[in-house]
């Protein structure tokens, strides 16, 4: 259980990541499970692509975060501050 509401924060980071890739690998794949395929209209592709180009951002985002937590696990002075 979190200390902290940083530390809750840092879950919610952790559990959105998990959310994200999932999405990911479901729109690489095409498919949401096996058997399950995703049709992609050919009108949709290319807003598929920047979705997923997004995703993969945020991923990145959410994985500088969380590495700079794992490396000092303490709330930054000011909760509005970068964690770099």
């Amino acid at each position: 259980m979190p200390d902290s509401a940083y530390d809750a924060f840092i879950e919610d980071c952790l559990q959105e990541r998990a959310s994200l890739i999932g999405l990911i690998e479901a729109i690489e794949t095409r498919m949401l499970a096996p058997g399950m395929p995703i049709a992609i209209p050919d009108d949709m592709k290319a807003r598929v692509a920047s979705t997923l180009a997004a995703f993969k951002q945020t991923v990145a985002q959410l994985n500088a975060l969380i590495d700079a937590y794992e490396a000092t696990p303490e709330p930054p002075e000011d909760p509005d501050a970068s964690p770099t």
